[in-house]
């Protein structure tokens, strides 16, 4: 396009050129040292900016996301306490096959753990497993020779099995490490009550009711009773 200046005459080029030494000198006299040291300033505020985001304050990356929004607890179980927790939980909602599949990992995972061996054998036993459950107590008792509550327990699966002389031996070494356990005394109690051996019951029953054991209370009760309508 071919631009006419007030004398008519053509000024396409010259009228750029003017256009543009114009432009470069009124650029340049805007220069001032006042906006050179503001500019420099800007630029290093920025920088100290992006230093703070990029080296100090770990910026978020997909992974750094994930890692926070995945909490580990709402993932799959991968340590023992996540899986005994989890074996309780199973075993308290009456899903004993559920629970015995959770203490199982925890062996897995650590062949030494009594908890899971303890639990996992009373899981069995209330599943009428009395075998596998004596095989757990007596891996906690060789884990841990005194665990009286092994030997309780265990000697309360032999009372099931009507192996009296084991529960009588078992319970007798569970009070000899803890005299205070109400459990044995009346697991022991029924022992000697499935033998004849009803003074020697009611002894132990009575201990047990003393150590507030409601089914020992009842179990004296009764022995008491039928005692004292004897001829």
């Amino acid at each position: 396009m071919v631009i006419k200046d007030y004398k008519g005459k053509n000024s396409d080029r010259t009228f750029g050129l003017k256009r543009g030494k114009s432009a470069i000198k009124r650029e340049a006299s805007s220069l001032t040292p006042g906006r050179i040291i503001m500019w420099v300033g800007l630029f290093g505020l920025v920088f100290f900016i992006n230093y703070l985001f990029f080296i100090h304050l770990d910026p978020i990356n997909k992974k750094g996301i994930n890692r926070r929004l995945i909490p580990r607890e709402h993932t799959i179980p991968d340590t023992t306490a996540q899986w005994l927790d989890k074996g309780y939980k199973r075993y308290q909602e009456g899903n004993l096959t559920q629970a015995v599949e959770a203490f199982n990992k925890v062996i897995t995972l650590n062949p030494k753990e009594t908890r899971a061996y303890l639990d996992r054998g009373i899981a069995y036993s209330n599943m009428g497993m009395y075998d596998k459950a004596i095989n757990d107590y007596t891996a906690v008792i060789t884990l841990n020779p005194d665990h009286a509550e092994a030997y309780n327990n265990r000697g309360w699966v032999y009372l099931k099995k009507a192996l009296f002389d084991h529960t009588i031996k078992d319970c007798s070494k569970a009070l000899h490490l803890n005299p205070d356990m109400a459990a044995a005394y009346f697991t022991r109690g029924m022992a000697y009550k499935a033998q004849g051996l009803l003074d020697m019951a009611r002894k132990d029953f009575r201990k047990s009711c003393k150590l507030d054991n409601n089914s020992g209370c009842q179990a004296y009760k009764e022995l008491s009773k039928k005692k004292n309508n004897e001829p």
